[in-house]
């Protein structure tokens, strides 16, 4: 995800026109249509819903992610709606919003559910809006020959759902007005695949351990401390080189005397290059080289060799009072 907010590194190459937005929206078709239905007055609404939940009657009620994020594709916007709507929904069921809120309590997507309303529609259905907070993936982890993609704080998602193409629209100024994200190719518009651009994942090599199922946290201090490491380049502009977070010797495990931490960056096929981090401070007392200042050699470096970390030198060490450059 070659930005802060994780979009892709390829994001510069897409259509001119945002006109297609309109014809894709299609997907939304049925929240849409409950939103526009949406019209009658707030106090017609609530006493139809008082009405009807006395009466025991009622139409059918779906959920509708009332703010899913740009990164979300909208195949999974689709399947968390599905999954956060109770079996059998009816507007007469008056614990309608109790039970769709404890479904995004438990759900791998949802961080945190900030608010669950349900809303009475003039044809009779009636649409069950919830607004969320949702974990958002930051990068993947090696296990043998497959990967596990985990958030920020180490919360593990359902891998066939992690965002994985980004295509951009443009408006005539070249401005980027929209993205939209897809969770496997073939769920790509044909005459957008040329376009279409993966989305970039720092990977993070050598966590010990197994991790959980998605939508529980992997308590794994190797792990914490890649996240960490992500963390610091997720805001800078060379997050794309960043390829690896290199956590094989946390805690001297390997050995005493080379880094704990480390960090690869290449371009392409280009020559890898290896950034030394060491370790991170440990309490107050702690006099190793703070984060901040290993990052400001590291955007010093960028800025001396035209945004580039890669292929100049191989290696770049920061754990010292000044930054370390192997011969070039």
């Amino acid at each position: 995800m070659g930005e802060r907010n994780g979009q892709s590194d390829g994001a510069r190459e897409a259509p001119r026109a945002a006109r297609p937005l309109l014809r894709w929206a299609g997907w939304a078709g049925p929240c849409l249509v409950l939103a526009a239905a949406a019209v009658a007055g707030l106090k017609l609404l609530e006493r139809r819903v008082l009405s009807m939940n006395a009466a025991g009657g009622g139409g059918a009620a779906a959920v509708c992610l009332t703010a899913a994020p740009q990164w979300m594709p909208p195949s999974v916007a689709r399947r968390i709606a599905a999954d956060l709507t109770p079996p059998h929904a009816r507007l007469s069921d008056a614990d309608l919003a109790r039970e769709a809120a404890a479904l995004a309590a438990g759900h791998p997507w949802v961080r945190r559910a900030l608010n669950v309303h349900v809303r009475v529609l003039n044809d009779g259905r009636g649409a069950i809006d919830v607004t969320a907070e949702f974990r958002r993936p930051v990068a993947r982890v090696r296990r043998g020959g497959d990967f596990a993609y985990v958030d920020a704080e180490g919360f593990v998602l359902p891998p066939r759902q992690v965002p994985q193409y980004v295509v951009g629209f443009h408006d005539r100024q070249g401005n980027l007005v929209r993205q939209i994200t897809y969770a496997a190719a073939a769920e790509v518009r044909p005459e957008w695949r040329r376009a279409a651009r993966r989305i970039h994942y720092v990977l993070i090599e050598g966590v010990d351990g197994e991790p959980p199922a998605p939508g529980r946290r992997w308590d794994a201090p190797d792990l914490d401390d890649g996240l960490r490491l992500v963390e610091l380049v997720r805001s800078r502009p060379f997050l794309a080189q960043v390829t690896v977070a290199d956590v094989r010797n946390h805690g001297g495990r390997v050995s005493r005397s080379e880094p704990e931490l480390r960090l690869y960056a290449q371009i392409g096929r280009g020559r890898p290059t290896e950034i030394r981090f060491g370790r991170f401070p440990v309490g107050s007392g702690d006099f190793v080289i703070s984060p901040e200042r290993k990052m400001s050699y590291l955007d010093a470096y960028a800025a001396d060799h035209g945004g580039r970390l890669a292929g100049f030198h191989d290696y770049i060490d920061l754990r010292f009072d000044h930054m370390h450059l192997s011969p070039t």
